[in-house]
């Protein structure tokens, strides 16, 4: 079983496409992934909303002095998450969580290593 180590996002997305059976990620990334993986299940309205919405309040939350957070309410509301993890997802990329969702398992975590393993269904 190919393993690999990573902590950034384009480490994870070159490990993916490069096909590793498990991906060990560690660090923020982790912690990040492991709190949106409810993200991938959500509905397009929902997924839509985020990736409307929750970018732009992300990125004005310096110039806002944070009032743009408020923008998220509705879009956690909408989503049943919570604010802390639209703006994980946002930081991540919604695509990228999806693409981990749909090929990859979560094996374990432990707050700052998280352990994907490619599902069995997906050629190696």
């Amino acid at each position: 079983m190919e393993s690999i180590t990573i902590s950034s996002k384009e480490e994870l997305t070159n490990a993916m496409k490069s096909g590793f059976d498990e991906i060990i990620v560690e660090g923020e990334l982790a912690e990040k992934l492991h709190k949106t993986k409810k993200v991938a299940m959500l509905s397009g309205v929902a997924l839509t909303a985020i990736l409307a919405l929750g970018g732009g309040a992300v990125a004005l939350t310096p110039v806002s002095g944070g009032l743009s957070m408020l923008a998220l309410a509705p879009v956690a509301a909408l989503s049943g998450l919570e604010i802390a993890t639209i703006i994980a997802a946002v930081a991540i990329g919604v695509s990228l969580i999806i693409a981990v969702a749909k090929d990859y398992e979560e094996i374990s975590y432990d707050g700052s290593k998280l352990t994907l393993r490619k599902k069995c269904n997906q050629s190696s």
